[in-house]
């Protein structure tokens, strides 16, 4: 990222970074969680698949009205209302005493996490240049992986020594310790914030954008498009794909390896730690891309190649799995999640490219990442249901068919045209 005299975009950044960081070690907990919670409760592994769904079709559908909202609420006080909401609910998971409260509570805290991807969208279409897009995305998101990282081995800890009970308030009240901090800090638009200097404002550029209406008709245009096509069935296939990865591996290793709560979970975190270097490099390696290929053939080499990579290493995860190796198995998920989320600063960012204007950002984004959501909520019922059949190793292997489908979209769907439009409005942007 460019050198100018203040800094304030990086600090946007970095607190989106934490937000994201606390808000997936909020998700991390349920899974590690899951055989004391079946315990305590009697719940069927069917059950846990229905809880998991509601939550995440809750997550899914509120980001379609979500994104309208971050439009509505703008980035400051918006992410004020969602982190309160999502971490107070979190607090409450414990205190669920039935089956029905399980998908309640769940199904509110989904609701407050779901625009969590339009405000980080809306951050960095405020406050990055266009040249540095991939980068501010990716740099904050990382913290997707990173959460469960730190989360899914902090909520084994917990567990064992004080019970599962209080992994679900110290995740929540850790959202609520960040609140002050965000009001702070924050502002809407990088004009907004006088700690901003003249050449950080030129650098980022994006003042001629400030109307506070959404485009329609261009919305409208967009999603109509091949190039709307394609972006849908790219966020849909990925829902499965990242889901299967960020949620199921500690039950994996516990049903498939008979380990502990805490040895799972451990070994789990190997996928995290991976995933979010693959997330911390997607960027930068994708503005490299950008700069130096043309737009579409950037695109499919940043994500075609390292889907690639991570489709040979599920491959071999069902020899190893077969092979009793949970070691090795659990290296290859690491790698499988390194790979795929290399492939982020590639095809995220189309979808801010593409909106029309900057009042328009968080609408594209919370439908983009709404269908990605919901094939993400339905994958708790469709991996549920084939783990419980023929195990989890071969649950994990209907990964492929989704990573198939993926890269044949950016090879075969995305077209020139489409791409010729959005770097013509780039280009216009950036004058």
């Amino acid at each position: 990222m460019a050198k100018t005299s203040s800094h304030r975009r990086y600090l946007i950044v970095l607190l989106m970074f934490l937000v994201i960081f606390i808000n997936y070690m909020d998700r991390v907990n349920f899974s590690v969680s899951i055989p004391a919670i079946q315990h305590a409760f009697g719940f069927n592994l069917h059950q846990i698949g229905q809880i998991a769904f509601v939550w995440g079709l809750a997550y899914a559908l509120f980001n379609f009205p979500g994104g309208w909202i971050a439009d509505k609420l703008g980035l400051r006080w918006g992410m004020v209302v969602a982190l309160g909401w999502w971490s107070l609910f979190t607090i409450a998971t414990p205190f669920a005493g039935s089956l029905g409260m399980w998908f309640a509570i769940r199904a509110l805290m989904g609701a407050g996490e779901a625009p969590i991807w339009p405000y980080n969208a809306k951050a960095v279409n405020s406050w990055a240049a266009p040249t540095e897009r991939s980068t501010a995305y990716t740099w904050a998101g990382a913290g997707q992986y990173l959460g469960p990282a730190v989360g899914s081995v902090l909520a084994g800890w917990i567990v064992v020594h004080f019970g599962w009970h209080w992994t679900f308030i110290a995740f929540g009240a850790a959202g609520l310790v960040i609140l002050p901090f965000w009001i702070l800090v924050v502002r809407d638009r990088p004009e907004q914030d006088p700690r901003v200097q003249a050449d950080e404002l030129a650098w980022i550029g994006n003042a001629k954008d400030a109307t506070n209406k959404p485009d329609w008709p261009g919305i409208r245009g967009l999603l109509l498009s091949r190039t709307g096509a394609g972006l849908l069935l790219i966020y849909l296939t990925f829902g499965y794909i990242l889901f299967t990865f960020l949620y199921w591996v500690p039950s994996y290793m516990f049903y498939t390896f008979h380990m502990t709560i805490l040895k799972s979970a451990v070994w789990s975190s190997i996928g995290s730690v991976l995933g979010f270097a693959g997330f911390f490099l997607s960027g930068p390696l994708n503005d490299f891309l950008a700069k130096r290929f043309e737009r579409l053939t950037a695109r499919r080499i940043g994500a075609v190649g390292p889907m690639l990579v991570g489709a040979a290493c599920v491959a071999l995860s069902l020899l190893t799995a077969k092979a009793g190796a949970a070691q090795t198995t659990a290296v290859l998920f690491g790698l499988a999640q390194m790979a795929m989320n290399t492939t982020v600063g590639a095809w995220a960012v189309i979808g801010i490219d593409a909106a029309p204007n900057e009042a328009s950002t968080g609408i594209i984004y919370g439908i983009l990442n709404g269908v990605l959501n919901l094939m993400g909520a339905f994958n708790s019922l469709i991996l549920t249901g084939l783990a419980s059949r023929y195990g989890f190793p071969a649950a994990f292997g209907s990964a492929l068919v989704f990573m198939i489908v993926f890269m044949l979209s950016l090879l075969l769907i995305l077209n020139r045209e489409g791409f010729g439009t959005l770097e013509k409005k780039r280009k216009a942007f950036a004058s």
